[in-house]
């Protein structure tokens, strides 16, 4: 799987507008429409995904089950942990990263790990997300924004202008099964797409 994403990453340095999907875990980030970021962004939220992915494995093993996503420097942090001590040292795992995160979203509950029919739900209604907000927007082109599911709840993140960010919150929270939108994305700024970060 992690050659998967590996030759994923490598296709995405080639272009911008190669759309990707990323999975891991529960949580799937699924990509609509096109990457706006440089490729070496691109790399460095690889390398700290990757990096905090494997300090949360080696150190909780199979007592949590911890999902996590990097877009532009900012850290979505999601699934289930054993306790509050856990939860609030995964969060200091992010913030310890030699790259240090602007910013860390600590969205993990206190609960036994989800069940593999759970997680594959979460996929299932990620994919479904991902169609209704592409339908939605209508010019693929124009929307940069990664879904990730976990326990039916969506996180938007991404760059894009506002009113495609409440199109596509709005397309997500119709489609059935999903019991919450969140919105991570950044506004997308007025320059071409290599002025990101």
């Amino acid at each position: 799987m992690k050659k998967l994403i590996a030759a994923l990453v490598a296709a995405s340095c080639l272009s911008a507008c190669v759309p990707l999907i990323f999975a891991g875990g529960a949580a799937m980030g699924l990509w609509v429409g096109s990457d706006p970021r440089r490729p070496e962004v691109i790399k460095a939220d690889f390398d700290l995904d990757a990096q905090l992915e494997a300090k949360i494995i080696d150190t909780y093993k199979e007592r949590a089950h911890v999902n996590v996503s990097v877009f532009n420097d900012l850290v979505l942090l999601t699934g289930e942990v054993p306790d509050e001590a856990a939860k609030k040292q995964i969060e200091q795992f992010a913030n310890q990263m030699n790259q240090k995160p602007r910013r860390v979203f600590n969205e993990v509950i206190v609960s036994l790990p989800s069940s593999t029919m759970n997680r594959l739900y979460d996929s299932q209604l990620g994919a479904r997300v991902k169609t209704a907000v592409l339908a939605e927007a209508g010019d693929s082109s124009a929307v940069h924004i990664m879904v990730v599911t976990e326990r039916q709840v969506v996180y938007l993140m991404g760059l894009s202008k506002p009113a495609i960010i409440d199109r596509a919150a709005r397309a997500a929270s119709k489609v059935k099964g999903v019991v919450q939108v969140v919105k991570l994305v950044e506004i997308e700024p007025d320059g071409p797409a290599d002025m990101v970060k």
